[in-house]
């Protein structure tokens, strides 16, 4: 008996050892997460309303970003935004972290064309964008176009330049129509084949290129000095493609990689705004990851971003708004550690440790804005030393896996947020997207 009760006092104290190491180690790994958890009056006095949002009279180009592709508060934030902005500020057009194509046929949807809103973006290449919220944004934006004149009218474009099936779709039902034929696209036809698994060699590649040259000509040849929105649209999407051919040629992801997407896709955001001077306001808001809107990279393998070369070549006519949040479950793909690996999503919840973005706890719509701009360094001294040091925040990206909670860089970046953005959107939590696809 008196063994047993040796044992049993021993199993106790051994399970209240277990207990607080197991406490230690999770105050441990999470210990900038309890620094963070308290409340600062000074951000709390200065934080705004998202109705509050600044944007300068000479800004062309407004960046919002989102510390997670797989949140619902981010995808909605795109709409709330873009809002302010048509409504106050006189932006005509809103431009995605999606390929070139496939807002094609979302844009002729918000123009008044046949279709559904939530089948067209459940067709998209990312499937981020498999969701209601998306398909809100074109709902709101074709309610909107049908209520002002012609002229008025918002468009939906895409920057992004990886995936060319749905602008090439769009490209061959323009031939079509326009009766271009004769052409050989036996290398572009290869280029997109599913069944594809050998990469491109340098023959291949040229030959594609030459095919789509062949193509650009000859729609150029055939509508002469009448160019409309879709001839201009099919030109660019032989250019485009082209660019993923490049791009395609890459072994591997590198920093060279996405420094090459990046520079293209800053470089379609260009095209695209000197098409909105000509048709529409000359005014444009960006949708995409904070990684890419932000003035800088903030990591090896993004050290040119779009917003660098967007901020290098405007100037002050670019603004970015960057956006975190506290702690909080996305959606993300699962990391595939074979080919054989089938694609997955999965929720994952997680702490960004950000100081800032807990404040968003004191706040009635649990979020608020700060515009790095207006703060002070004589009379904001506290906030303002606070965003121009380095502090803990969010980036999530596309692609998650298990182990990576233990991995904090995996998810969150130090650095002074204002040599990323222009300001910040912050919220104190956020719930994942449910996105539609097929396993």
């Amino acid at each position: 008996m008196k063994v047993l009760k040796v044992l049993k006092k021993i199993g106790k104290v051994l399970l209240i050892i277990v207990l607080v190491i197991s406490m230690l180690l999770v105050v441990g790994l999470n210990y900038k997460t309890v620094l963070a958890s308290h409340k600062n009056k000074d951000v709390i006095e200065l934080a705004k309303s998202m109705d509050d949002i600044n944007v300068p009279d000479n800004v062309k180009i407004f960046g919002l970003g989102e510390a997670s592709h797989g949140a619902v508060e981010f995808q909605e934030s795109k709409l709330d935004v873009l809002k302010i902005l048509v409504e106050k500020h006189g932006f005509k057009a809103i431009v995605l972290e999606a390929d070139f194509g496939d807002c094609l046929e979302a844009n002729a949807y918000i123009q008044g064309g046949e279709g559904d809103a939530r089948e067209i973006v459940n067709k998209m290449s990312f499937v981020i964008y498999h969701t209601q919220q998306m398909a809100d944004l074109l709902d709101w934006m074709r309610e909107y176009n049908q209520s002002v004149p012609e002229e008025e009218c918002l468009r939906i474009y895409g920057f992004d330049m990886q995936n060319p099936d749905k602008g090439y779709a769009f490209l061959s039902d323009y031939m079509d129509k326009n009766g271009i034929s004769g052409i050989d696209v036996s290398g572009i036809e290869y280029l997109l084949d599913e069944n594809r698994q050998a990469r491109l060699n340098k023959e291949q590649a040229q030959k594609v290129k030459d095919e789509l040259s062949q193509i650009r000509e000859a729609i150029e040849s055939k509508a002469g000095n009448d160019f409309d929105f879709d001839t201009t649209c099919a030109v660019k999407v032989t250019q485009n493609i082209e660019v993923t051919v490049d791009y395609m040629m890459f072994e591997g992801i590198n920093a060279e990689m996405s420094a090459f997407r990046d520079r293209a896709m800053a470089g379609n955001v260009s095209w695209i705004l000197d098409l909105e001077k000509e048709i529409g306001s000359g005014k444009i808001m960006l949708a995409a990851h904070n990684g890419h809107i932000g003035k800088k990279g903030h990591n090896i393998t993004l050290i040119t971003t779009m917003g660098n070369e967007l901020k290098n070549k405007y100037g002050d006519s670019y603004y970015c708004l960057g956006t975190d949040f506290f702690k909080g479950t996305f959606n993300s793909s699962v990391i595939r550690t074979s080919a054989d690996d089938p694609y997955m999503r999965k929720n994952y919840y997680v702490t960004t440790a950000d100081p800032m973005a807990y404040q968003a706890k004191y706040m009635e719509d649990k979020k608020f804005y700060l515009d790095f701009e207006d703060l002070s360094a004589e009379n904001d001294k506290a906030l303002y030393d606070l965003v121009h040091s380095n502090v803990t925040t969010g980036s999530v990206g596309e692609g998650f896996y298990g182990l990576g909670y233990l991995i904090h860089s995996s998810y969150r970046i130090n650095i002074a947020p204002t040599e990323l953005y222009d300001g910040m959107l912050f919220y104190y939590s956020i719930s994942p997207i449910d996105p539609e696809f097929e396993a």
